[in-house]
């Protein structure tokens, strides 16, 4: 196996409708983009990958960025290079480019698909192993008004579907997003409970004037409360010791988390394979979270069953994940782009114990969802 070579990495741009329309803080979208990566081995076997983002508001990243990253500059870099000195190859695409967490997950997300498949293993297994069977899933409400949240959480609820939820937040003013979580929460008393995501869109004062009205309503967490480069406000809040602060968008790489450590400026940590630079990455920063005492929380960057089943691979592994996840993507899209999408049961997601990722694409969704033209300015 050691000479076992990487000989060909391609892409493809594909999207997908979603359920309903979903409210971020910057935008409402009604489908969702990818970058399909798929990377053939020298001994036939390929594996794949998916890059996605919420938008390129999020972190600077989107589908196409990721696609001519990787055909432009990763590529090249690691075709012909040993397949199974996965930490080297990582280290190379680092070296050569700066940035780009996206789409280099992207590559290692089929990279590792490739080896599980040819060394006949499941993915979490090459991480470590897994540490749990299935992992609790958080829906995310964003439909617009709190109206639509509550009866949205209510119906889910009484399914069995979710037993917790969060709400997207920072469309609206600080003041009114606050007072409309509240709102959330008092009309799911007796029900559920929420956390609230604002993706960095408020202010120190607004958090620290309504925190005693967010602990006296149940509210789960905070995530992202602030900018994220406010380290110190976060840790502010944190010291109020009322709600927990859960860091996202301040939390990238393994020296933002040890940073966070180092200030005292979260409570839990946001784990995003994406926005880490993939699998291994993300391991090694609930490993800084657990030495801390931090818990941590599978986050999503909304992926289909492809990126949702490497996110289920690496935090099943991992020992502090107490908050369950969000990994509610495979059910919020309206199609998958596997034959054998991953399935949300009683409120859980059960890790795949096939081979890579033990989800196996779908060539005709993959066609029947291809890019067929640019988007944007390039579309005209």
């Amino acid at each position: 196996m050691s000479t076992l070579k990487i000989k060909r990495i391609t892409t493809e741009l594909l999207d997908v409708p979603i359920k309903r329309p979903h409210q971020f803080s910057t935008v409402k979208v009604s489908d969702k983009s990818f970058v399909l990566v798929k990377i053939e081995l020298s001994n036939g076997v390929t594996g794949i990958g998916e890059g996605t983002t919420p938008g390129i508001w999020w972190n600077g990243e989107s589908v196409e960025t990721m696609k001519l990253v990787i055909d432009r500059y990763a590529a090249p870099l690691l075709v012909e290079e040993k397949a199974a000195y996965v930490e080297k190859l990582l280290q190379k695409l680092n070296r050569h480019i700066r940035g780009n967490a996206f789409a280099k997950a992207a590559v290692e997300m089929a990279l590792f698909d490739a080896l599980g498949k040819t060394y006949h293993v499941p993915v979490h297994q090459l991480l470590g192993g897994h540490h749990q069977d299935k992992i609790p899933v958080r829906w995310a409400l964003a439909s617009g008004t709190p109206e639509g949240d509550i009866d949205e959480a209510k119906r889910h609820a009484a399914a069995g579907n979710y037993a917790n939820f969060k709400t997207k937040s920072g469309h609206d003013a600080p003041e009114n997003d606050a007072r409309r979580n509240i709102r959330i929460a008092a009309g799911l008393r007796g029900h559920s409970s929420i956390g609230i995501d604002p993706n960095g869109s408020w202010d120190r004062m607004t958090v620290m004037k309504w925190m005693d009205a967010f602990f006296e309503a149940g509210i789960d967490f905070l995530e992202q409360p602030l900018p994220p480069q406010d380290f110190e406000g976060l840790a502010r809040l944190s010291s109020m010791k009322k709600v927990p602060i859960m860091a996202d968008e301040s939390l990238a790489s393994v020296q933002d988390a040890l940073r966070l450590v180092q200030e005292k400026a979260a409570d839990i940590f946001s784990l995003k394979i994406h926005k880490s630079g993939g699998m291994k990455n993300t391991v090694k920063i609930a490993g800084i979270a657990e030495a801390a005492g931090i818990s941590c929380f599978g986050g999503t960057s909304l992926e289909s069953s492809i990126g949702t089943a490497a996110c289920v691979h690496a935090y099943a592994s991992i020992p502090n994940l107490d908050y369950g996840s969000e990994l509610f993507g495979p059910a919020w899209l309206a199609d998958d782009l596997v034959k054998n999408p991953l399935v949300i049961k009683e409120g859980y997601i059960h890790v795949p114990h096939h081979p890579g990722l033990g989800v196996e694409l779908d060539e005709a969704k993959v066609e029947k969802y291809k890019r067929k033209e640019e988007k944007g300015a390039l579309a005209k």
